[in-house]
């Protein structure tokens, strides 16, 4: 759930300024029904962000996104046009949710959970206008299928979404994995096990987990969250799309297939980017005034000696450079870093701060939360 709550005014005023951003993104993508997205619908988009969406049926605002739905089968059009205008919306308002999270306040975390909100608004806004379409029409199986995924990543419980299931004639497995995908990185077919949406701007799979994924893609950048029980795929989505971002910002290696599994300690250095600077900028803060170069050989020179079992010689081996080059090096941080060099949780921070300053694409003092 986004970290805002209706009960603090700041929190419910920028829960407003994102809401408003997605609606006029909408009525962007959609000017022919831009009438229906009035203040109602902006206060209900509003209260999607902050309660994940609860009692749904009773918001007034949720008309709005019902009345498109039924608008768009009567004028003979596809429900992609509105689930591309919907995640449209949400990758508009990223921008503003990037500004508050920089304000004096934002919690440390609001990126990532106010991203997280964002997609499931979509989803939520999607499965409204969803069912007012179909309920104008007899939906494919291929729609049921679609529908289907929807309700298994919004959380509820098996009980609710079994009858869609034995419609769509997919049997669930013991154990799932989502996969996030970059737009065309899927193939256009697969077998009746895997279920997917490849509409959007963020395509997604789930799929059974001792299914050989790489034959669904066609070879272009996706990400594969953790094995779970179909009731919890929903954070198994998280953790690819969580993946996925940091394949795109040069944080994990790319690659056609990208498996969470493998990053795991990249992924707990990133779960909160506020605090990983903050240790970062106290544990390096003896070298952070000196010239660039000096800086990384220094910096190189303490992540081999808090990993080394040996003294210069082995330490020197390890660098490529000449043991009495690495003596200098260390009488260097002697002086500079004193007795962190011997204390256990100190030589456990820097090994930390090094580790997260390596995966960092740009100086680790200017870690962005974004």
């Amino acid at each position: 759930m986004m970290t805002l709550t209706a009960s603090h005014a700041p929190a419910r005023t920028a829960a407003l300024v994102i809401a408003r951003v997605v609606v006029d993104g909408i009525r962007h993508s959609l000017p022919e029904h831009a009438s229906l997205f009035d203040a109602r619908a902006t206060e209900f988009v509003a209260s999607v962000l902050e309660h994940d969406g609860i009692n749904l049926g009773i918001a007034a605002g949720a008309d709005a996104f019902r009345q498109v739905g039924v608008a768009e089968y009567a004028a003979g059009k596809e429900l992609e046009r509105l689930t591309r205008a919907y995640h449209s919306a949400g990758r508009a308002a990223l921008p503003a949710l990037a500004s508050l999270s920089r304000q004096p306040g934002a919690g440390p975390a609001l990126m990532d959970t106010g991203v997280e909100a964002l997609l499931r608004c979509a989803d939520v806004l999607i499965r409204l206008s969803t069912a007012a379409y179909r309920a104008a029409h007899t939906p494919s199986v291929a729609e049921v299928r679609q529908d289907l995924l929807r309700e298994i990543l919004s959380g509820r419980p098996p009980s609710k979404w079994a009858g869609l299931a034995a419609e769509a004639g997919w049997v669930p497995p013991a154990r799932v994995v989502a996969v996030a995908a970059e737009p065309g990185a899927v193939r256009a077919s697969f077998g009746p096990e895997v279920l997917a949406d490849l509409t959007g701007e963020y395509p997604h799979l789930l799929v059974p987990d001792d299914i050989e994924i790489g034959g669904v893609l066609a070879g272009t950048r996706a990400a594969v969250g953790p094995a779970v029980a179909p009731a919890e795929a929903a954070v198994s989505l998280r953790w690819a799309r969580r993946t996925l971002e940091l394949v795109r910002r040069e944080v994990i290696e790319d690659g056609p297939l990208v498996r969470w599994a493998d990053h795991l300690t990249t992924h707990w250095l990133f779960a909160d980017e506020v605090l990983t600077t903050a240790l970062v900028e106290r544990s390096l803060a003896p070298i952070d005034g000196l010239p660039a170069n000096e800086r990384a050989k220094l910096a190189e020179t303490l992540d081999a000696m808090l990993s080394a079992r040996g003294g210069a010689p082995e330490i020197a081996d390890n660098l490529g450079v000449h043991p009495q080059t690495v003596r200098n090096r260390l009488r260097r941080l002697r002086v500079l870093f004193g007795s962190r060099l011997d204390d256990p949780q100190a030589r456990l921070d820097l090994r930390i701060a090094l580790r997260a300053e390596l995966l960092t694409p740009e100086p680790a003092t200017s870690m962005k939360v974004a």
